[in-house]
């Protein structure tokens, strides 16, 4: 991320690119037509949603050619904003400070989120304006050079971008062409995100996994079972530096938590695990369980839970000595609304799983499924890939290091699996 003495410094430093008059000069002329036409093309992926009644915002619309496409294209309603204006078609605007009510457009699209000094801001901007089942079209350059104007270095959008997002699905990262060249723009790949109403209402009640507040009962639970397994993993890690300790155990206790919130929002009464462990999340399904009258079925091949909770939660939760394979022949186990995965981390294991426990899908809903280790070190990083693939969309999000210092993601799908064949 380049820095700026003061944000007036980095408006001050974006505008010499807007105003430069050699782009200028382009934009209006050889260019015009031809950035008008790329942009028609671009959009005409989204023809089935982009119809006439739909209200569309352009961020960094700089001389205003992807508003003038969208409204030959037949919508009537299109704003493109700019810190330069360029009227009629781009009007005065700041990428991180929106002037437009909240569920006001249907459609947003940018090019520009590398010239984002805040891209966090302004993606909260942008979930913010969007209404619910709204999407939000991105293209980015990956890999490509920069030029001097650029602030915000974009190394894998699945990390550095899916992740900002609070209130929406990703549907797709791809290449803009199917070969992976640049469009006319430069861009060569994009991104497609929708605004989800469950998603919304879990951030508006309960914020994100990084500021989520916990109950007594579920600090308790971290405290008892997992903080001094993590505390442990530091010390072997060598990671003894007071404060990093304590911002990595900051991060990771909210988790179990926030899934629990998953749950509630997406009103889910059974809970399948695959990966007991200590039963730290286990148990956190548990006191849900206790609140909704619901039922918790956990397996690992080794009983190490912690001893002290079994029996506080033997009414809710169930557990089996065993791999998914028993629990998925097991009669006695079914309408299950919320799977989380965090059993082996091979190659192949993860897929294992969902195959397993395929007929344990509620029939009623489509179920949430949580998967823990999206990283790139594990091999159950392909395996995750290719449901996400298989998907109607997936939410990811950052849960910060690990005890060990890693970086650690989890990705959470709503949608029902399929054998095909």
């Amino acid at each position: 991320m380049k820095e700026y003495e003061s944000y007036e410094k980095y408006i001050d430093h974006q505008k010499e690119k807007t105003l430069d008059p050699v782009r200028r000069e382009k934009w209006l002329g050889q260019e015009w037509g031809l950035k008008i036409n790329g942009f028609k093309q671009e959009f005409n992926k989204l023809s089935s949603f982009l119809t006439s009644d739909k209200k569309c915002l352009c961020l960094g619309a700089r001389t205003g050619q992807e508003v003038v496409a969208l409204k030959e294209m037949g919508i009537n309603e299109v704003i493109g904003i700019d810190i330069v204006p360029h009227e009629p078609y781009v009007i005065k605007g700041d990428i991180h400070n929106l002037e437009f009510e909240d569920e006001t457009f249907d459609f947003v699209y940018t090019n520009i989120i590398d010239h984002s000094i805040d891209p966090k801001k302004m993606v909260s901007e942008i979930e913010r304006v969007l209404k619910n089942d709204g999407i939000f079209f991105l293209q980015i350059q990956l890999g490509l050079n920069q030029d001097e104007y650029t602030v915000f270095e974009i190394q894998n959008p699945v990390y550095d971008i899916a992740t900002l997002f609070n209130k929406s699905y990703c549907l797709t990262i791809k290449h803009v062409n199917n070969d992976g060249s640049s469009n006319f723009a430069g861009m060569n790949v994009e991104l497609f995100f929708r605004k989800d109403e469950i998603l919304s209402r879990l951030f508006d009640k309960y914020g994100n996994l990084s500021s989520i507040e916990l109950p007594e009962a579920y600090e308790n639970l971290w405290n008892d079972i997992n903080l001094p397994i993590q505390n442990k993993k530091l010390d072997n890690a060598n990671i003894l530096e007071e404060e990093k300790r304590l911002s990595i155990l900051d991060g990771l206790k909210r988790r179990a938590y926030y899934l629990t919130r998953i749950a509630e929002m997406h009103d889910v009464k059974n809970i399948l695990e695959v990966g007991t462990a200590e039963g730290w999340q286990f148990f956190s399904f548990g006191e849900y369980a206790k609140e909704v009258n619901g039922k918790v079925y956990s397996c690992d091949p080794r009983d190490v839970r912690s001893n002290r909770h079994i029996a506080e939660y033997e009414k809710e939760c169930t557990y089996y000595q065993a791999t998914s394979k028993e629990l998925g022949e097991d009669n006695n186990i079914k309408d299950i609304e919320m799977f989380y995965i965090d059993g082996l981390h091979d190659e192949n294991t993860v897929i294992a799983d969902v195959v397993n426990l395929i007929d344990k899908q509620t029939k009623d809903k489509a179920p949430v499924w949580v998967f823990d280790d999206f990283d790139v070190r594990f091999g159950c990083f392909k395996d995750i890939a290719t449901l996400i693939n298989s998907s109607n969309g997936f939410k990811i999000w950052d849960v910060g290091l690990t005890a060990s210092g890693q970086p650690s993601h989890q990705v959470m799908l709503n949608t029902r699996f399929k054998i095909k064949g």
